[in-house]
């Protein structure tokens, strides 16, 4: 599992994030918390999932 924070998000940004890639069928990421900040989670499961897969969703964030 990864957990990462997009400096300056809000809850609903990583609210509106998250739906809008389960809407596009991009991906299933969750929000969650660590250590009380809100932050994105990805739990990977797919042995196919590349690197460069992880960079697209981190991409999405900008």
């Amino acid at each position: 599992m990864l957990t990462f924070e997009r400096i300056g998000w809000q809850p609903e940004d990583y609210d509106r994030w998250s739906t809008h890639l389960m809407e596009s069928q991009r991906a299933f990421v969750t929000p969650t918390r660590h250590r009380g900040q809100v932050c994105a989670r990805f739990a990977i499961v797919n042995p196919l999932t590349s690197k460069d897969d992880l960079g697209l969703l981190i991409d999405s964030m900008r």
